[in-house]
């Protein structure tokens, strides 16, 4: 079982001496470390689809006076 480092009790020229295994401190507060390329994933964003941008904005009868006033103008 691992447990953590004990107190030196300020002898800091010494090394401690034990038969105990000790964790890594660093790797237990921060993670193991994993050695891949760190990629970002900003490049992804917005290269998707809304599927409702394909709804139209205006309602069927503002499409219609629209048009009906297009057709009045030309």
């Amino acid at each position: 079982m691992r447990e953590h480092i004990p107190k030196r009790h300020h002898d800091f020229e010494n090394p401690i001496i034990t038969d105990k295994v000790f964790d890594n401190t660093n790797g237990r507060i921060h993670g193991e470390k994993i050695p891949t390329n760190l990629v970002p994933i900003s490049n992804v964003w917005g290269t998707g689809r809304n599927a409702a941008d394909n709804i139209p904005r205006v309602g069927l009868k503002t499409q219609n006076l629209e048009r009906e006033i297009a057709a009045q103008v030309a």
